[in-house]
């Protein structure tokens, strides 16, 4: 692997990508999961889809990701790494952030079907098709794909709120 006597550098994948596919795979083997292999799929009303899908992603977070992400990945935020302020919170706010966590996933998971609406909206008056088709059903590479990209605009937002607020403090 020497090139004229030096060693070829490698492009290594981050670690952030790293993580980010595996809540991408997380979200779309949940929607599989909960939206093919439940009811919840094949009901009208999609309160309910959007209810459990979200609450079954935040448990799915909770229990298997964050363990995993955590331990296997430098997570990088606002440019330090944020593994070790995850080992290191109080009960209370261990609590308080998996609350949150589940929130924030049905969140997400209402935006994604938002967007789905919306899509199959736009065919359907593009075409001259009745309101109740379906031109785009969910599925779950789309799903996750959008999941990840609504996680990303969120989390950035938050990053830079908090961002703003300690530049504040320190003036």
């Amino acid at each position: 692997m020497k090139k004229n006597g030096e060693q070829r550098k490698r492009k290594r994948i981050s670690d952030n990508v790293k993580a980010g596919i595996l809540r991408w795979w997380i979200a779309g083997m949940c929607y599989f999961f909960i939206g093919f292999g439940t009811q919840m799929g094949a009901f009208q009303d999609p309160v309910d889809l959007v209810f459990f899908l979200g609450v079954g992603i935040g448990l799915v977070t909770i229990c298997i990701y964050n363990p995993i992400a955590y331990a296997v990945f430098d997570i990088k935020r606002r440019g330090e790494i944020v593994n070790q302020k995850y080992y290191q919170r109080k009960g209370w706010q261990n609590a308080a952030l998996k609350l949150a966590e589940i929130f924030k996933n049905i969140f997400l998971v209402a935006l994604v079907y938002l967007t789905y609406q919306g899509i199959n909206l736009l065919f359907n008056q593009m075409r001259g098709l009745s309101m109740d088709t379906v031109s785009v059903p969910g599925e779950p590479f789309g799903f996750a794909t959008l999941y990840l990209l609504y996680y990303q605009v969120v989390m950035g937002l938050k990053d830079t709120i908090v961002q703003a607020q300690k530049g504040g403090q320190n003036e």
